[in-house]
């Protein structure tokens, strides 16, 4: 009998050990339990940032976009108003012309080639804003089909002659049509660096904040930070300008520009409650 009875009660007794746990089992489905909650902490801090990130660079891209909308709608307005002009010189001397042949039923021979000259030299200028036009239009399109570098180049060059909206302008299309290349970074730091040498400080501070967003590690970062900081100091602006120092002197302390960084900071700090260094 008691044979029998032991293979039932080992049946019975088997699937009830999956009802307990040990205590080691249990604080080992803690640990994991734990770092994969850190984990997905982690993760979606990371996409949180990285979220806000492209929407600032979406709102920088919207913003270059709507300068260059507003500099083609005024270059578009700006012809439409000289071929204007140039309409109404043209019906004024025909209607001189008529007057003189109504007046004296000829018109004098010197003064008439005079005229005939002023009407060629004005169809000419027509001519030319005609090629303008189509000109600007072609650029627009070649510019679209630039390699980075040779896009970098005409940023370049654009910026050199001073012509910051139309750099601008090809800065957008090529955050947009070769987005994080190393060309992209040459060239925002490059106009950092014309518009700092240029003293146009809002610049220096436009693009090199642009160049921190889109590269953190990248080459001419120190070179960058400290023209940062200069134009921040330039403004006499000590609140961001000695935090940007300071960042600067810790993380750069084999740059080329270390001690004059140094020295800038030292001078703000050491002059920090004057007006004439910085602004309250």
């Amino acid at each position: 009998m008691t044979r029998r009875m032991l293979p039932v009660l080992l049946f019975l007794l088997l699937p009830s050990c999956a009802w307990f746990v040990s205590r080691k089992e249990a604080d080992d489905m803690g640990l994991r339990v734990e770092r994969v909650s850190s984990a997905f902490a982690a993760r979606s801090a990371d996409e949180a940032a990285l979220k806000e990130n492209l929407a600032r660079v979406r709102v920088e891209l919207e913003k270059i976009r709507e300068e260059r909308e507003k500099y083609m709608g005024r270059q578009a307005q700006f012809m439409e108003d000289v071929r204007g002009k140039i309409d109404d010189l043209q019906t004024r001397v025909q209607e001189l012309e008529q007057r003189l042949a109504a007046a004296t039923g000829k018109v004098d021979s010197e003064l008439f080639r005079q005229l005939q000259a002023v009407t060629a030299a004005l169809a000419a200028r027509a001519q030319e804003i005609t090629e303008l036009e189509r000109l600007s239009r072609e650029t627009a399109w070649v510019s679209s089909q630039l390699k980075p570098e040779e896009l970098g180049d005409v940023i370049a060059a654009l910026a050199a002659a001073r012509q910051w909206k139309l750099a601008q302008g090809h800065l957008a299309l090529m955050i947009q049509k070769h987005p994080g290349t190393p060309q992209l970074g040459v060239a925002v730091a490059g106009l950092v660096e014309t518009a700092s040498t240029a003293s146009e400080f809002a610049k220096v501070v436009l693009y090199a904040d642009l160049y921190r967003r889109l590269f953190p590690s990248g080459p001419s970062v120190a070179r960058v930070t400290f023209l940062l900081a200069q134009a921040h100091a330039q403004f006499m602006d000590c609140a961001r300008a000695i935090p940007t120092l300071k960042a600067y002197v810790a993380a750069y302390p084999d740059a080329a520009d270390f001690q004059a960084a140094q020295d800038l900071l030292e001078n703000l700090e050491k002059m920090r409650h004057s007006r004439q260094v910085c602004a309250p």
